[in-house]
């Protein structure tokens, strides 16, 4: 039987270490646009969280929604924030405080992007605007879904095609679009 040299087996234990992390399950937020017949996958590295920053609609004040993707693949909506007891209103929030957590699981969540100010995507400490997603008033469809960190870092290997993504270098979020392709 072979001995093993120390070298060896601080090898073996980085492979094994590597393989281990490359299986982990990693969120991700499709973003589909019918309209443009596109469909944007994010990885959601940091424990499957984002949030959307709005001015809303009715109210032209500003609100944060903070979502999960959850292990069934469902988008959770974990809480709201907004100064504006009216918007707070409007999500069903009739308590004091401008931050209120809540779990509201949906198997997707529809979006329009606004004709005013766009919405914005956090991730993190990065923002993206819905305008790299479509036009003014384009439907975005969210859904959860799960993949393995070594499938996600695979998907990297590729170019894609970014018609509306400019970079500024650095980015910790990234937009990958992919083409819809008829069966």
């Amino acid at each position: 039987m072979a001995i093993l040299s120390p070298a060896s087996l601080l090898g073996c234990a980085a492979v094994a270490v590597a393989a281990g992390t490359a299986l982990q399950p990693v969120a991700v937020l499709e973003i589909e646009n019918a309209a443009v017949g596109s469909r944007a996958r994010i990885p959601l590295w940091d424990g499957g969280r984002f949030s959307v920053v709005a001015q809303h609609s009715m109210y032209d004040q500003p609100v944060t929604e903070e979502f999960a993707v959850d292990a069934e693949r469902r988008i959770v909506l974990e809480a709201v924030s907004s100064p504006s007891a009216a918007v707070r209103e409007y999500f069903g929030i009739s308590a004091a405080g401008e931050r209120h957590a809540m779990q509201r699981p949906m198997d997707e969540i529809v979006f329009r992007v606004a004709a005013g100010t766009p919405q914005k995507l956090r991730i993190g400490s990065a923002e993206r605007s819905f305008l790299e997603l479509g036009a003014h008033g384009d439907r975005l469809v969210m859904r959860g879904a799960r993949t393995t960190a070594l499938a996600e870092w695979l998907t990297h290997v590729r170019v894609p095609d970014f018609p509306n993504f400019q970079s500024t270098g650095g980015e910790l979020l990234e937009i990958r679009k992919v083409r819809h392709q008829a069966p």
